[in-house]
């Protein structure tokens, strides 16, 4: 069976990936920055329910209410933030391998002696856990995961078999 896939198939892959990879990414990290300094802009009010010295029970009642919401609300927001930092820490590793791919892209465009080795990691880094979690995965996930290894297997054939290194 004939490798599907060259060279420059690959090169553009690559290059495809990386921006596939690295524009979502960016938009996180500036929309995390945004927050941020609002965050830092935005003045600590604190608003209290004091209703007087002798409030009657359904002032008691508004204040337990109040307190109730704004004690959820702290919690909704803290939990949205902690996964909001979450997103950027992933945002950040998506933008590091986005660069990655898309400067392997353009190193096997150029037939750069580097670019196979940083395409051959790439692409084993892709393929082995798609590898493990095809054991793991029934039905339709496994076959997808599956499909995942037979590309990243005919990339890495492609590298081996259709690389012509770089003639200094």
């Amino acid at each position: 069976m004939n490798n599907p896939l060259t060279i420059p198939t690959l090169a553009t892959s690559f290059s495809v990936i990386g921006i596939a990879l690295g524009a979502p990414s960016l938009t996180v990290l500036v929309l995390y920055m945004i927050n941020g300094i609002r965050l830092r802009l935005a003045s600590g009010t604190s608003s209290s329910t004091n209703f007087g010295d002798n409030p009657d029970a359904i002032l008691l009642m508004l204040k337990g209410i109040a307190e109730t919401v704004s004690a959820i609300g702290r919690f909704a927001g803290s939990l949205g933030q902690f996964i909001f930092n979450g997103l950027a820490i992933l945002s950040v590793i998506g933008l590091l391998f986005g660069i990655a791919c898309w400067l392997t892209g353009r190193g096997l465009s150029a037939n750069a002696s580097w670019a196979r080795v940083t395409a051959m990691a790439l692409i084993l880094l892709a393929m082995l856990p798609s590898l493990l979690i095809a054991l793991s995965l029934h039905n339709v996930g496994r076959v997808l995961m599956l499909a995942i290894v037979t590309l990243c297997a005919f990339g890495i054939h492609t590298l081996w078999m259709g690389y012509t290194p770089q003639t200094p």
